[in-house]
């Protein structure tokens, strides 16, 4: 009895000693000086494993002691900023080690997951679609190795959107999420502003770098921002540019709306610096767009002024980086545009065509998503059409499931066409904006693919997954008026 007295005693002891450890400063001095350490020691001989080690560890722990919400923040931040390690882009990794952590918290009814059937369903169809498509790719190439790679990043997207659908459940996680897209502007601007003022650097060994080796038409240099892409560069400062407007008509501080000014200015510039026509022709068509839907609170004085400011500022802006930067001339490139057939830009007729045959060759499952058209103008030709692209590697019946996708969500996007972005409630407006996003998303892609580019594949289903989490709270909120508005009536 006495030695089990003891034994117990002991134990007691021991889990005190352990918890006063757990407590004290003692582990966090300890992991404070081994980061120094190694810290020191790649500042003095940078070892690749070793840096992408300590950034996976420290954002492992970030991850893990933070909320699952604010590790998908993070992640909606640094994803133009991947690097590479043995298993895989640092986007796959995180996003499949949040999603593990967020089963994990699920599991213990901490948080809870549903699929939205909206867009359950098409996406499990484009993702079977993908499956399938291996079917036409034999195994043991590099087109099946390059198949599960790309396929393996699409999945991880598709991931990352379901898990904003599931967490931005009402309208001030939805409020936080639109300022964090913010801040990741913000970012890409300044990250593009570096590469104008240096261009074909490198900026952190094995990590940051701007990259030009095509030219094409033009004599100045196309910044293509962290994606090094200059056209999926310009789409992203298109979209954003609507969503930074957004924030700066609701916004009522005169410092909040003064800064979101002055990135819409940049951002612009920097879009402008992409020398890309397409974004400026879509970002055109929705800006007028956004003018009609707004017709009901647009007298000819705000017209006249707001169709002013912006020409104003479109010569401005031409001004300054044709003649001031390394970049070239957008205008130059709007009046050469020749086009095929009345309709069809002449520098496209090779690629669709080309995508068209290419297509043609398995039209049901497609040729797999190990796609070989990878180096662009030295093998082959990009398909420059996001519909060819799917139709090239599912075939016609990826193209059906990514255009019911598209269907679905414009369907949802509707819910803001009446709404002022001035007035109306946060949720409503925003749909109105991303709406228009939307509509110039889709008219921009007819002569570019997303999914050429592992890093904005992820802007893009985090674009969706906004959509998605914004019509919910939209029904959440009216629901709830309804049931308000209903037990008032009862009680009355």
């Amino acid at each position: 009895m006495e030695r089990s007295n003891g034994i117990a005693a002991g134990g007691r002891q021991k889990r005190g000693i352990l918890a006063r450890l757990a407590d004290s400063r003692l582990p966090r001095a300890l992991l404070v000086l081994a980061a120094g350490v190694i810290a020191g020691s790649q500042i003095a001989a940078p070892n690749k494993r070793a840096i992408e080690a300590v950034v996976g560890i420290v954002l492992l722990l970030f991850m893990w002691n933070f909320s699952t919400l604010g590790a998908v923040w993070f992640l909606v931040l640094v994803y133009p900023f991947p690097f590479a390690i043995s298993i895989g882009s640092s986007n796959l990794v995180f996003t499949v080690l949040i999603f593990i952590i967020y089963l994990i918290r699920v599991t213990s009814k901490q948080m809870k997951i549903s699929l939205d059937r909206r867009v359950a369903q098409p996406v499990g169809l484009l993702v079977l679609a993908y499956v399938m498509s291996f079917y036409n790719v034999d195994p043991g190439t590099p087109l099946f190795r390059s198949g599960l790679i790309n396929t393996g990043n699409f999945f991880a997207a598709v991931l990352l959107m379901f898990m904003i659908v599931n967490m931005v459940d009402d309208e001030e996680k939805l409020r936080k999420t639109v300022r964090i897209l913010l801040v990741g502007a913000l970012l890409v601007v300044a990250f593009t502003i570096v590469e104008m003022l240096f261009p074909g650097r490198t900026i952190v060994p094995y990590w940051l770098y701007t990259r030009h080796r095509i030219r094409l038409v033009m004599e100045g240099v196309r910044m293509g921002g962290p994606f090094l892409d200059f056209e999926l560069a310009a789409e992203f400062f298109a979209i954003s540019a609507l969503i930074i407007f957004f924030m700066f008509v609701r916004s009522k501080r005169l410092l909040t709306r003064s800064l979101l000014a002055a990135l819409l200015f940049m951002d612009m510039m920097m879009m402008f610096a992409t020398i890309t026509r397409g974004a400026f022709i879509s970002l055109s068509i929705g800006v007028g767009y956004l003018a009609f839907l707004s017709r009901r609170e647009l007298n000819i004085v705000r017209l006249v002024s707001l169709a002013g400011a912006v020409t104003l500022m479109v010569f401005v802006l031409e001004f300054f980086v044709a003649g001031h930067t390394v970049s070239g001339s957008l205008f130059d490139r709007l009046v050469g545009m020749t086009f095929k057939h009345g309709i069809i830009p002449y520098n496209r007729v090779a690629a669709w065509g080309g995508a068209i045959e290419r297509g043609m060759q398995h039209p049901i499952l497609g040729n797999g998503p190990g796609w070989d058209f990878g180096r662009g103008l030295s093998v082959g030709l990009w398909p420059h059409n996001q519909y060819l692209f799917y139709f090239n590697i599912t075939g016609l019946f990826g193209l059906s499931a990514f255009l019911f996708l598209l269907y679905r969500l414009g369907r949802m996007t509707c819910l803001g066409l009446r709404a002022s972005i001035v007035s109306s409630p946060f949720p409503e407006a925003l749909m109105q904006i991303l709406h228009v996003c939307f509509v110039i998303f889709l008219i921009d892609q007819i002569k570019i693919e997303y999914l050429r580019n592992d890093r904005y594949t992820f802007f893009v289903w985090i674009f969706f997954g906004l959509i998605v989490a914004t019509a919910n709270v939209i029904e959440r909120n009216r629901h709830a008026a309804g049931v308000t508005s209903a037990g008032t009536s009862r009680h009355g």
